[in-house]
């Protein structure tokens, strides 16, 4: 072999060996961008599984709150009692588009629980009764503490439809008018 065949020969011994040294940087390169790949690959794995957990857990505290949003632990005497105080001052409205869903709602608790409390703990049966009945009370009230109102003002303040029904309501109840109970409270104070 002539000089100049040993001296290339010699510069590709050096190329492969460089090529090499390329080469094995490159397959360690690799096996790090492939480990972190994997441990990417892990973690998007990991939060895939926490994001699935969060959602599961939002779904079921929703419907913990919706199950305790219509949990009362109030006693039925309780809420009665609380319907009564709300309802039964004088100065309350008793307009006469209120019925259960109202009243549901001004105690904060379902329709089915306050029907239920006014059929089996009331003798009034049901909201609508009792609030007809409160009606006619302060009907009565007003027409004995203001005898000069005209029966449809006291209809009208007392949350009655019309003046037809509580002259109806009260005739039923105490057997006479409203003209002639305002008589018999007026033969009263003099």
């Amino acid at each position: 072999m002539t000089k100049e065949e040993q001296e290339l020969v010699g510069l590709l011994k050096e190329e492969v060996e460089q090529l090499r040294e390329q080469n094995k940087q490159l397959v360690e390169s690799f096996q790090q961008l492939l480990s972190r790949n994997m441990l990417m690959a892990e973690k998007l794995d990991i939060y895939y599984e926490v994001r699935r957990d969060v959602e599961y857990l939002r779904h079921y505290v929703h419907n913990r709150e919706e199950v305790l949003s219509h949990f009362d632990a109030r006693t039925d005497e309780e809420l009665l009692l609380l319907i009564e105080g709300k309802l039964e001052m004088d100065d309350t409205p008793l307009p006469p588009e209120l019925g259960l869903k109202e009243v549901a709602e001004m105690v904060n608790c379902t329709q089915s629980r306050v029907a239920d409390i006014f059929k089996h703990k009331t003798i009034y049966g049901t909201v609508g009764t009792y609030l007809d009945y409160l009606r006619l009370i302060r009907a009565l009230r007003l027409i004995r503490k203001h005898p000069n109102y005209n029966i449809e003002v006291v209809a009208k303040e007392a949350g009655f439809v019309s003046v037809r029904t509580l002259n109806r309501r009260i005739q039923d109840t105490i057997g006479m008018t409203p003209r002639q109970f305002r008589e018999m409270t007026n033969i009263d104070k003099k």
